[in-house]
């Protein structure tokens, strides 16, 4: 008998594509244009996994997706959108989805996402949490790897390993975990390597009065700060292998001593380790084998800016508006040259481009002049890097994309009222139609 599958998509040629395909592949096929008619069928029916589009005429697929946990928590769910962004993403997965993709998408591949979640043996419930948007971006499919693990981590209270080049935001991802995670309780950062070595363990665990030289009151340590929090670590490949074994008991039992004291203390903090070292479990590795299996049940590899240089136009508008002052803009040819920069010092150093920029510019319109690119050693960089794909240097299809995500976005937030969309574009309503037709997107008069 073959598998049974729900396509909840509101357009009609996608949903008849779809359809189409999936019944060639051999599943038996039932379509609904939105929410109302999935509901009905989904009371009627039972079905092997469910495709749905988060952005429905007559309601939201990501609620749908929510009653779903509740009433089917078994069913698999894969979310489709047109909407790239990462809240979306960690939403979707910290839901519950089995997977998500985005549109335009390759049908031979969401095959086989299909095919996975049908031979699932279960996609397990995960509760319902609200969450504050994280001020994270970038719609790469490298980016959306790490918003999709991000909603897995979140629904849980495994420790986490984030690794990644220095300046790729590693803290920023650990922040979004804890922060979709359950609400009022403390995130609690430590940088490892920033602290001196006589001071790490009474950093971390606290010490007594009289515990050693200058330590003249109790302090408590940033376990017992953390309480059900989060403690995030950084730069967990430098911890002194005695600290270590210390660190490996609390994750293998909860229990630790403040220094100075032999009185068991009770962690319950969640445990979120990064690195920008290289690590992996073996001979050669700074941390302890046994400690590294422990730390890293979830890893999340963040990618360097130079493998995901589709994102940096959607970061060049993103820290313009952070830097205040008057509404600056980057000229394409300025684009080009931030785009074929090698960015050694990745988003940290983007950042820092764009700022430094602002200060000593008073354009409106920054132009490639402007940027004063430099490698870490001082030289000038290289137009682009040798691992660069051809498709990731295209500026003008960059732009297009970039273009279309903010319309898409203005279009969802305007409940797709067309006239609002553009005004808060900024931009007049015929020069929006024509981009809408263009991208061949829909909205409303």
């Amino acid at each position: 008998m073959s598998s049974q599958v729900l396509v909840v998509e509101d357009d009609r040629l996608t949903r008849v594509r779809l359809e189409e395909r999936l019944s060639e592949a051999g599943y038996t096929v039932r379509p609904a244009e939105g929410v109302r008619t999935a509901r009905r069928l989904l009371a009627d029916a039972g079905f092997d996994a469910v495709l749905m589009d988060i952005g429905l005429r007559d309601g939201d697929g990501l609620q749908l997706l929510e009653e779903l946990r509740g009433s089917a928590p078994n069913l698999p769910v894969i979310m489709v959108t047109g909407y790239g962004d990462s809240e979306r993403t960690i939403r979707a997965m910290q839901a519950g989805a089995f997977d998500y993709v985005t549109k335009p998408f390759d049908l031979d591949a969401l095959l086989q996402v299909l095919e996975r979640a049908v031979r699932a043996p279960s996609a397990a419930p995960v509760d319902e949490r609200a969450a504050d948007p994280t001020p994270l971006v970038g719609a790469s499919p490298a980016m959306l790897a790490v918003w999709k693990a991000v909603g897995r981590a979140a629904g849980s209270r495994v420790p986490v390993l984030i690794t990644g080049e220095s300046g790729t935001g590693k803290e920023l991802v650990a922040r979004a975990i804890h922060e979709h995670g359950p609400a009022d309780r403390p995130f609690v950062p430590v940088n490892i390597a920033a602290l001196p070595s006589s001071l790490v363990e009474s950093e971390l665990f606290g010490h007594e009065r009289g515990a050693f030289t200058g330590a003249v009151a109790r302090r408590e340590g940033r376990f017992e700060a953390a309480g059900e929090g989060t403690l995030f670590l950084d730069e967990i490949a430098d911890l002194e292998l005695p600290l270590q074994t210390k660190l490996l008991r609390v994750l293998e039992d909860g229990g630790y001593e403040r220094v100075g004291d032999s009185s068991r203390m009770e962690s319950h903090a969640r445990i979120i380790s990064a690195t920008a070292r290289p690590v992996t479990p073996g001979p050669g590795s700074t941390l302890r084998e046994d400690l590294y299996y422990r730390l890293a049940v979830l890893r999340i590899d963040v990618p360097p800016l130079r493998e995901r240089r589709a994102d940096i136009p959607l970061l060049v508008q993103a820290f313009l508006r952070q830097v205040g002052g008057p509404t600056r803009a980057v000229s394409e040819p300025a684009m080009a040259k931030l785009m074929a920069f090698s960015w050694p010092g990745n988003v940290r150093q983007l950042r820092h481009v764009l700022e430094q920029t602002c200060i000593m510019s008073t354009a409106e319109v920054l132009d490639a002049s402007d940027f004063a690119l430099e490698s870490s050693q001082g030289a000038p960089a290289p137009a682009a890097s040798p691992e660069a794909a051809p498709e990731d240097l295209n500026l003008r299809a960059n732009l297009e994309r970039v273009e279309r995500h903010l319309i898409e976005v203005a279009l969802e937030r305007a409940g797709g009222n067309r006239a609002q969309a553009a005004r808060l574009l900024g931009i007049r309503r015929a020069l929006l139609y024509a981009r809408m037709l263009q991208f061949g997107l829909r909205g409303e008069d």
